[in-house]
């Protein structure tokens, strides 16, 4: 995890935290754009069982379209929510368009799609300076101002993401119980016994990448404004294996377990800064534990001791009926 920059403060007021809490402020930032990633995958994989090491690319392309729009690298220049939005709707067509191709394939040959274009859109990233300012990436982008108000500091980001944190969990949550959720499940499950249900597998599934793009993208686009500055370093492969171990750490079928998940991945690092060099090895024999002994993660374990409770509590209340029978 990146060293975290003092910041100046622009202002204060009755709200602001006390500086103590900038480092956790800041770490707050990374929390955030990886519960995003968290989430998006949640969509793909938990509900729909397609397993995307895309979501960095997208992440990638959120950034760096907010970059362009903002800094004055096209002939045109929008205003920082102004393009946080075009950001959006590139990252939706590009998700569209590559969903579209990739869902032609199935199984690990779609997984192995989406690791071929991590690498393809980091080569793009670190290279092509016009779009992307080659290795040494794009700085100046502005931040984020909403109603008039400019986000800079700490204190403001905070409570902007803890909002719109609390909006997109309540959105995906409410995915999993609409009818596209329950058709994510159904292929999930069984994509022969979905089809003869009437489920259009393949545009469910793009519409399910789609929607984790979208979500990437825009924890691409609040990064860049937060940090102002965008690089290919951001957008390897490394870092999608990290998202990925965080959702599967928290179960990826559950909204709350991915919060649990991606807590651990950014906390955990810093609480052994000592084993830094070796995470990726304690990350691998943690997934290989959790796919033995819980395969639904830490939110899925919880489920499956409130399930055991209810199922004994069932038993216990059927036994004594049958005594005073």
């Amino acid at each position: 995890m990146e060293q975290f920059a003092r910041e100046p403060r622009s202002g204060s007021s009755r709200f602001d935290l006390p500086d103590v809490f900038e480092p956790v402020l800041a770490g707050c930032r990374e929390y955030g754009t990886d519960l995003w990633h968290g989430w998006g995958i949640s969509v793909l994989l938990g509900m729909g069982g397609q397993l995307s090491f895309a979501s960095i690319s997208f992440m990638g392309i959120g950034g760096y379209a907010v970059a362009n729009f903002c800094t004055g690298r096209l002939p045109f220049t929008l205003p920082p929510l102004a393009a946080l939005f075009a950001s959006l709707v590139v990252c939706g067509i590009f998700a569209w368009v590559l969903g579209l191709i990739l869902f032609k394939l199935k199984g690990t040959y779609f997984t192995f799609a989406t690791i071929a274009l991590v690498q393809v859109a980091f080569t793009f990233f670190n290279n092509y300076r016009p779009l992307f300012g080659g290795p040494d990436g794009i700085n100046g982008i502005p931040t984020l101002s909403v109603g008039g108000a400019e986000l800079s500091g700490y204190n403001h980001w905070f409570y902007f993401l803890v909002v719109l944190l609390v909006v997109l969990g309540i959105v995906v949550e409410r995915i999993r119980r609409t009818q596209l959720g329950r058709s994510l499940a159904s292929i999930r499950d069984n994509e022969t016994a979905a089809m003869t249900l009437g489920v259009d597998i393949y545009h469910t599934k793009v519409i399910a990448f789609v929607i984790a793009g979208l979500l990437s993208g825009l924890a691409g686009a609040l990064y860049a404004m937060h940090i102002r500055f965008i690089s290919a370093d951001m957008f390897n492969y490394n870092s999608s294996t990290q998202i990925i171990i965080m959702a599967m750490l928290g179960g990826v079928n559950n909204t709350v377990g991915v919060i649990i998940g991606a807590l651990l991945v950014d906390v955990l690092p810093e609480i052994f800064r000592s084993l830094q060099n070796y995470m990726q090895l304690i990350w691998g024999f943690a997934i290989i534990v959790l796919m033995i002994f819980m395969p639904s993660g830490l939110g899925g374990l919880y489920e499956t001791i409130q399930s055991k409770l209810r199922r004994r509590k069932k038993l216990q209340a059927r036994a004594e009926q049958e005594v005073e029978g």
